[in-house]
């Protein structure tokens, strides 16, 4: 990337959400905001003692918001035209594009509120829907200590919780149509499949990105073709992921979006070279104000987001020389993780299939291979998914790898819950895949598992971590010789070129 290009992206990167930058989020926290609920942890509430309530907010007194402007919430009517207006241009012509829109000013904040059982706030937490909006209230001092990020690799700011109500009437109404990917045209299957097509499925890799997911299809010369998510570690996490982190584009590849968590796209936020590129991305409903601004980011850089609006349940393949064949399928879960799109390749000359599943749960994949498969990406970075259906047997005593994707010493707010979980490693060795030194007693994965597993980090326990372990691949019949040459393609202290290394086979 030659000056006067970089130049261009810091100028772009400059007019985005604060949100998204490193150095300058938002400051402070907001006294009183409106929020939609982005995802719980763990997921399921049931018989858990604790859990943390992650919001996608807005600061409530931004002016924008007040009656005489375009985003007046007593006029629910204009901001879907606003809404839909905005959009249009977005997936219009490039070269038409505007290059700022409504959401660069816009004050986003997530705010965690992890509650127990037994706090006076569980119940009206609990009650509330994924993607419901709510009004909360915080102040600088109290007795329930929540964590406010102006900025997805900040530091939290602490603030203390006053209340959290339900919003109804025109303010809900105007908020949802704000942010409603109904303004978003699904695109044809033709062109998601041509941009499939790109891939070249000899190896796959899962990048160590700390807590968040990111994997690749390499071709044989270790370039990627396509990648699966571009996820990094997030908020509370932040402080997993490698520093630099960029990713490997010399082949341009695609990114296939599983899902809009903010920690299967996040890596794109440190890596300039990742603007501007082709995303494919499920339809999702009720999606925040951060996941609508990073949409429009990837727009307004010049990128292409194809919306693959098909049903859950259905499949879309691209057929590959040598008989591999690489399908999406949508998910068919209630929730976001279960309802975004999980991938599987197919290879009939090796009998042999790899399973990318996101954060979707076994039994909410709709894909069926034809072939064994011998290579997967645990669910969710090793989260409790039993209730969504158990691992696919090992076969045989043949060559599999099982990668767990996580970051050391990865938190979920102020839980005491931590990926891999006993339930994953529990569920997956009944199904005979060996996690060698790990065991489920104490602190998980605090040691190089070995034998099936390939995992991007250690806990603290053992006596190396915690600690990243750097990328992980695997081939076809075989384990690749590692490091795998021409990686990275930049040397660490460079501001362009990717850092990937990849050690672990």
């Amino acid at each position: 990337m030659g000056e006067q290009t970089f130049g261009k992206h810091r100028a772009a990167h400059l007019r985005m959400n604060r949100i998204f930058r490193p150095y300058d989020g938002w400051d402070g926290f907001p006294a009183r905001s409106f929020a939609r609920l982005d995802a719980t942890e763990p997921s399921s509430l049931k018989e858990v003692g604790e859990a943390v309530f992650a919001f996608d907010a807005i600061d409530a007194s931004w002016s924008e918001f007040s009656a005489g402007h375009d985003l007046d919430l007593e006029a629910p009517s204009a901001i879907s035209e606003v809404s839909k207006a905005l959009w249009a241009k977005l997936f219009g012509p490039k070269t038409q594009r505007p290059i700022e829109t409504l959401f660069d000013k816009m004050p986003i904040y997530r705010i965690e509120i992890t509650a127990k059982r037994s706090s006076h706030f569980w119940s009206d937490l609990e009650s509330l829907e994924e993607g419901q909006w709510v009004e909360i209230v915080l102040t600088a001092a109290g007795s329930h200590a929540v964590d406010v990020y102006g900025s997805i690799v900040a530091e939290a700011v602490e603030a203390y919780l006053v209340s959290v109500a339900s919003l109804s009437g025109a303010r809900e109404n105007a908020l949802s149509n704000l942010f409603n990917i109904d303004a978003w045209p699904s695109s044809p299957e033709i062109d998601i499949q041509a941009a499939l097509r790109r891939a070249t499925p000899d190896q796959l890799t899962v990048y160590d990105v700390g807590q968040g997911g990111a994997a690749g299809l390499l071709d044989c010369s270790n370039t990627a073709s396509i990648f699966f998510d571009l996820g990094a570690g997030s908020y509370g996490n932040s402080r997993t992921r490698p520093n630099p982190l960029r990713f490997c584009w010399r082949g341009s590849p695609p990114v296939v979006l599983s899902h809009w968590d903010t920690d299967h796209w996040a890596g794109e936020l440190t890596d300039p070279a990742a603007s501007g590129r082709d995303w494919i991305a499920p339809r999702q409903s009720k999606l925040g104000p951060t996941h609508h601004a990073f949409a429009a980011r990837i727009l307004v850089q010049g990128g292409s987001l194809l919306i693959w609006g098909a049903t859950a349940g259905a499949t879309l393949s691209v057929t590959f020389a040598g008989g591999v064949v690489l399908s999406l399928g949508r998910c068919t879960g209630p929730s976001r993780n279960g309802s975004g799109i999980a991938c599987l390749v197919e290879n009939s000359s090796a009998d042999a299939s790899w399973l990318l599943t996101g954060d979707a749960g076994y039994s909410e994949i709709p894909l069926v291979p034809s072939f064994q498969i011998i290579g997967i990406i645990a669910p969710h970075h090793g989260a409790d998914m039993v209730r969504f259906g158990s691992a696919p047997t090992r076969p045989g005593s043949g060559y599999c790898r099982l990668f767990y994707s996580f970051g050391p010493d990865n938190k979920h707010g102020r839980t005491s819950v931590k990926h891999p979980t006993t339930a994953a490693i529990n569920d997956h060795r009944a199904q005979s895949w060996d996690h060698g030194t790990w065991t489920t007693t104490g602190t998980i994965a605090t040691t190089i598992a070995g034998k099936d597993v390939l995992a991007t980090a250690e806990n603290s326990g053992g006596p190396t971590g915690p600690r990243n372990l750097d990328s992980a691949v695997m081939g076809w019949s075989l384990a690749p010789t590692v490091p795998l040459a021409g990686l990275p393609c930049s040397m660490i202290h460079l501001t362009v070129g990717c850092t990937t290394n990849i050690r672990q086979a």
